[in-house]
């Protein structure tokens, strides 16, 4: 670790007692030991040695390496702050600031300040994660001096002019997708209650704490965002302290760090905010078995890491370059090719991280690729691998590893991807010596905590058995029965010859309305709760591993779901019809009552107050108002009442007094 000023003082001084000799000496042929203290090959073999963290006056921290020989030159700037910052009701703010950053700035266009790199043939992007925002431009090394100034251009503090932020937040509502909800989404939306949701995936599975629901309005957010808004999130997050800034191509060391300094040594001294999440390890592990209309049996394979270190982070890099290396030779390119690619790739957010292996497997070699990869793991928290096999496959890895990283952009992906967190890593890590100097017992000891079952979370979708179109006709029997049982279960035979009378009830337009809107309300609440115990029940039904056993429990549900919903739409009373011994209330569909004279307790002429301010007016919805004319109310001793009008409510009324024995008044 160096100051910059007082390293530069000190080089200024070796150059002015050494320019003299120098100039003497300079047309002698170098010595041997000269030439090879010159020569690039270390660098070469080792991309990740020689590394240098420097930091500015201000606090920056660079990342400097030089690569002589190579064409281009990447720059690269980071915080380790992004998306999840956005407050709630400020979804996209990281992402907007973002895209400001490459706004009008110091009397520039946009389209200048792009022009400037990419008109000599550079490339440039930023990029926001939920965890991290990452800045980078790629350019040939002659004008590396300049891309570290022109990326200081972009990160420097900004005014967040208002006319400027409104130009800006089209193209951010357009690379998101985002759109004023019309009347559709906002029903959706009145029917989403984040508190009945399951815990998504990180809350669930590491404790991190969401911060805003699943759904946010994300149009109105975005347009909720003002220029106070981005400054703040500006002044909060992008101080320089916590910045990491990555030079790495064939630059003069001294002038790319004069230059680092006399440009991002400049931005203006703030505390260091970051944004604080914590996880929290559930203690299980989960299985989960899916099927699907896929050609193969996909295989996902998550073992998660909590708060790793730089260590254990760099750790589970190696492990992810030996199981890719060592799956591929044996079930792609062994004797029985099971996998088209079987791959471990490495996540992280925050303290959060886990290695997930993701491969697609034939149907007939899903066993054996199975037995492969627990294999594998296994010889791997045993440390049970021939030490010489291990070595010999460690080699290639490193050898891949050094290969693939010869480049400046190459090595600059690594600060985008895995080594953001200045409170992870201070340093840039040599990977290469890492890997070289891990031992197997080393790796065993990490891979017997992160592959331990407690970890793991499985994750299996195989082909449907059946094909598509007998699910369809599946669910539509289920659909189609389910309705004939219910109807047959609800409906009440009725002796048509000795029906005395019959009277549709009338229902008046108001109510009508009102009464579609509840029994829609109705259905949508029976949905929601119907979602709410697939989304519960659902982590036990996946954890079964048998066709026959999900379907049947996933049946089970549709059906008394269904049932319910039959319930509902079968509870309004449409008809009376007049026996000799008793009169049935209609519904909808299928289903009756059926009341005998000594279940009634009145039948009298009503009117508005009497029945709407009724104490069980909630329990016996009326048909009519009974404001300008009367209605028939049928009071039984038990359960729902009835108030409504006819066609002809005097006849009804006075058929209704002959068959109770009592005049209806």
């Amino acid at each position: 670790m160096y100051h910059l000023p007082a390293r530069l003082l000190a080089a200024g001084l070796l150059c002015l007692l050494c320019a003299i000799p120098a100039r003497a000496t300079a047309q002698q042929e170098p010595s041997p030991a000269d030439t090879a203290a010159e020569a690039p090959a270390a660098s070469l073999a080792n991309p990740f040695a020689g590394f240098e963290t420097v930091r500015l006056s201000n606090g920056v921290k660079v990342w400097f390496k030089r690569l002589p020989g190579t064409p281009n030159v990447s720059v690269s700037a980071g915080i380790a702050v992004g998306s999840d910052a956005d407050p709630p009701g400020k979804e996209q703010l990281a992402h907007f600031t973002e895209h400001m950053l490459f706004s009008d700035h110091e009397g520039r266009t946009e389209q200048e300040i792009k022009d400037a790199v990419e008109g000599i043939g550079g490339r440039r992007n930023g990029v926001t994660y939920p965890d991290h925002t990452w800045y980078y431009v790629t350019i040939g090394k002659e004008h590396g001096l300049f891309a570290i100034e022109w990326l200081a251009g972009i990160m420097s503090p900004h005014e967040m002019v208002p006319e400027v932020v409104d130009r800006g937040r089209q193209p951010v509502e357009n690379e998101i997708g985002a759109r004023e909800r019309d009347v559709f989404d906002h029903l959706i939306a009145l029917l989403e209650f984040p508190w009945l949701d399951p815990p998504g995936f990180w809350e669930r599975e590491f404790g991190i704490d969401p911060r805003r629901g699943p759904n946010p309005y994300v149009w109105r957010s975005l347009h909720s965002i003002t220029p106070d808004d981005l400054r703040g999130f500006y002044d909060r997050y992008y101080a320089p302290g916590g910045m990491t800034v990555a030079i790495i191509g064939d630059l003069d060391r001294d002038e790319a760090l004069i230059v680092a300094e006399r440009t991002f040594g400049t931005f203006p001294e703030r505390e260091v905010n970051r944004l604080e999440l914590t996880t929290e390890d559930p203690g299980r592990g989960t299985d989960e078995y899916h099927w699907g209309f896929v050609p193969t049996i996909q295989y996902l394979s998550t073992h998660k890491l909590f708060e790793p270190t730089a260590d254990e982070l760099l750790t589970a890099l190696f492990v992810r370059d030996l199981l890719n290396r060592r799956l591929g030779q044996r079930l792609r390119y062994g004797e029985r090719k099971a996998v088209y690619g079987a791959s471990f790739g490495l996540t992280q957010r925050g303290p959060a991280a886990y290695l997930r292996l993701i491969t697609r497997i034939d149907e007939e070699d899903y066993d054996f690729a199975r037995g492969v990869i627990d294999e594998e793991i296994e010889w791997l928290r045993t440390g049970s691998h021939d030490t010489a096999e291990f070595e010999a496959d460690r080699a290639a890895v490193i050898e891949r590893l050094r290969s693939s990283n010869q480049t400046s952009g190459a090595l600059n992906g690594w600060t985008q991807s895995y080594f953001y967190d200045p409170d992870v890593f201070e340093d840039f890590p040599d990977v290469v010596s890492f890997y070289r100097n891990l031992t197997q017992e080393q790796v065993a000891s990490f891979a017997a905590q992160v592959f331990d079952e407690s970890r793991r979370i499985l994750s299996v979708t195989r082909p449907d058995p059946f094909d598509p179109t007998v699910t369809v006709v599946a669910v539509v029997a289920l659909i189609w029965g389910t309705i004939l049982l219910m109807g047959r279960w609800l409906t009440k035979p009725v002796e048509m010859r000795e029906i005395r009378y019959v009277a549709r009830l009338r229902l008046s337009s108001v109510l009508l309305v009102a009464y579609t809107l509840g029994l829609i309300a109705s259905l949508a609440v029976l949905m929601i709760a119907s979602d709410v115990v697939m989304s519960r029940a659902g982590p036990r039904i996946d954890s079964i591993d048998s066709y026959l056993a999900q379907t049947a429990a996933t049946g089970a549900i549709v059906f008394v779901v269904l049932a319910l919903a039959l319930l509902i739409y079968s509870a309004a009373p449409r008809k009376l019809l007049l026996f000799s011994d008793h009169i049935r209330i209609k519904s909808r569909a299928w289903r009756s009552r059926i009341l005998h004279a000594e279940d009634i307790d009145e039948i009298s002429i009503r009117r508005f107050p009497r029945v709407w301010l009724h104490p069980r007016i909630l329990r016996s919805p009326p048909q009519v108002f009974g404001l300008l004319k009367p209605g028939i109310w049928i009071k039984p001793r038990r359960g729902r009442s009835y108030f409504f009008r006819a066609r002809d409510t005097e006849e009804l009324a006075e058929v209704l007094g002959e068959w109770w024995g009592s005049p209806v008044e």
